[in-house]
């Protein structure tokens, strides 16, 4: 099953390299939308990306999972997923304690 979907309206919001591989952030219009609404902040998402650390992203990189990171200490979640040398935020959840689809891996932080 192939849960993820290229966005049409994205922005790219950070650029980080680990071993000479220049990976970057975006956010779906999607994403945007729920942050502004659930009033989350936007470096605490990316910071919880970048905390996933250099071997879990770099595992993740084209498996075609969606990633459902739950941040207990802020209380929010991110869904994501990395395509090529691309994290696109899918959406983000103002509670940790969430429902998650069947194939979706979950982290805790």
């Amino acid at each position: 099953m192939k849960v993820n979907i290229y966005y049409k309206g994205s922005r790219q919001l950070n650029t980080f390299t680990i071993n000479n591989v220049t990976y970057c952030i975006k956010i779906s219009e999607h994403a945007e939308l729920r942050l502004s609404q659930r009033k989350l902040d936007l470096f605490k998402i990316v910071g919880a990306i970048l905390s996933l650390g250099e071997n879990k992203i770099k595992n993740y990189s084209n498996t075609n999972k969606d990633i459902f990171i739950m941040d207990n200490t802020n209380n929010f979640s991110v869904v994501c997923y990395i395509k090529n040398y691309t994290i696109m935020i899918v959406t983000v959840l103002n509670k940790a304690d969430c429902y998650v689809r069947e194939g979706t891996d979950v982290i805790n932080l």
